[in-house]
C-alpha cells in the first residue's frame, strides 16, 4: 500500500500499529508479520481529508426548487422494508425501547415487496427455468448488483452507510462508506466507480423503484448520459448467492471490531476479499477482472432490450 507522502526505501519500516492483530504472528520467539499482512491503519492525510470534505459538500449543495421536498421523502429509507442480515435468536422485532434501538443490527435496504422476505435459492432456480427471457452474464463488468447497508455506528468521519457494487461475473466488490443514503450521495459513489472501472451494461438494485428513479436522475446529471443505468430488479441479491454473504460477514466483523472507525478499515477488507479465491469460480476476483486485459468502457453501453424487459428477465451467470 503506497501513499503519496511516503516513498519507501529498502530499509523503510512500518510501526506495528499500522497492522491489525490478525496480521501479527506472536507464536515464535520474535513478533513477526504474517506473509499476507497488509498495513490498513493510517491517519488520513490532509489531501484525503479535504477531498472527503469536498465530496460531502457536493452532496449537500443547493438543488433546484422543489428538490428539498424530494430529499425529505427519500432521506430516510424507512418506510422501506429491509432485510436484517443478523436476526436475533428469538426472531422478534426490536421494540420501541431506545436502548434496544441503539443496538439494532444494520440492514440491507430493499423494496417493500414481500418477494424479498421469502425468496430462496430454490425459488431462484425455479424462476430461471420458468422465465420467458433469460440474460446470460458472460464477461466481467457487464452486469452489476448494488446494495446499501446501514445504518452502521456513525464513525468519526460521519459515515453511517455502506454502498456495495458487485460484478456478477468476476465477483469483484466495490464498497464505499457514505454519510447518508440520499440519491445524490449514492449517485456520486456510483459515478466514481464508473470513472475507474468503466461503464457496465446495467446495474441491478433491490431499492424501491422511486428511489432508483431518483438515483438515475442524479447519474444522468453527473455523468451527462441519457440511459438509465440503474435497474430495479428482484433478483439483485440472489443472482449470486455467495458474495452477498461474504460482504455481510465482512461488514458485521468491521462494525463489531471497529465501531468508531470501520470506514478506515473498509478499503483493506474489500481489497482482501477480492484477492481471496471465490468458492463459486475457484478464482480470485482480481484475476478474473483485472488480468484478462479488458479495457474500461468509457461511454454508456447499449443493450438489446428495454429496462422493463430486464426487470422481467432471469439472470444466468456462465
Amino acid at each position: 500500500m503506497k501513499w503519496d507522502d511516503w516513498t519507501p526505501t529498502r530499509f523503510s519500516v512500518l510501526c506495528s500499529n499500522h497492522f491489525e492483530e490478525q496480521c501479527i504472528d506472536r507464536t515464535g520467539k520474535h513478533v513477526t508479520l504474517r506473509e499476507d499482512a497488509v498495513p490498513t491503519i493510517f491517519t488520513s492525510c490532509e489531501k484525503m481529508q479535504s477531498k472527503k470534505a469536498f465530496s460531502n459538500q457536493r452532496c449537500k449543495k443547493a438543488k433546484a426548487p422543489g428538490a428539498k421536498a424530494v430529499e425529505k421523502e427519500t432521506a430516510q429509507f424507512p418506510p422501506l422494508t429491509s432485510e436484517n442480515r443478523e436476526p436475533d435468536q428469538t426472531g422478534e422485532e426490536p421494540s420501541g425501547d431506545q436502548d434496544q434501538q441503539k443496538t439494532e443490527k444494520w440492514r440491507i435496504y430493499s423494496d417493500n415487496n414481500p418477494f424479498f422476505l421469502s425468496y430462496s435459492s430454490a425459488d431462484y432456480s425455479t424462476d430461471c427455468e420458468d422465465a420467458e427471457h433469460t440474460i446470460e452474464v458472460k464477461e466481467p463488468w457487464q452486469w452489476l448488483g448494488l446494495d446499501i447497508r446501514g445504518p452502521m455506528p456513525q464513525t468519526l468521519n460521519g459515515h453511517k452507510y455502506i454502498l456495495t457494487v458487485t460484478d456478477y461475473y468476476s465477483k469483484w466488490v466495490e464498497a464505499s462508506p457514505m454519510p447518508s443514503c440520499l440519491p445524490p450521495c449514492v449517485a456520486k459513489n456510483i459515478s466514481d466507480i464508473i470513472a475507474h472501472f468503466g461503464y457496465p451494461l446495467r446495474i441491478l438494485s433491490r431499492l424501491p423503484p422511486d428511489v432508483v428513479h431518483q438515483i438515475n436522475l442524479q447519474l444522468k446529471d453527473q455523468l451527462k448520459v441519457a440511459a438509465a443505468l440503474l435497474v430495479h430488479h428482484q433478483q439483485t441479491g440472489t443472482a449470486d448467492l455467495i458474495t452477498p454473504q461474504l460482504i455481510d460477514r465482512m461488514v458485521s466483523d468491521l462494525t463489531e471490531e471497529h465501531p468508531a472507525d470501520w470506514d478506515v478499515y473498509l478499503p483493506a477488507k474489500v481489497f482482501s476479499l477480492c484477492f481471496e479465491e471465490h468458492s463459486a469460480t475457484k478464482e480470485r476476483p482480481f484475476s478474473v477482472l483485472c488480468v484478462n486485459g479488458l479495457e474500461p468502457v468509457q461511454s454508456p453501453r447499449g443493450v438489446d432490450f428495454t429496462n422493463a424487459k430486464i426487470q422481467e428477465s432471469a439472470f444466468v451467470i456462465r
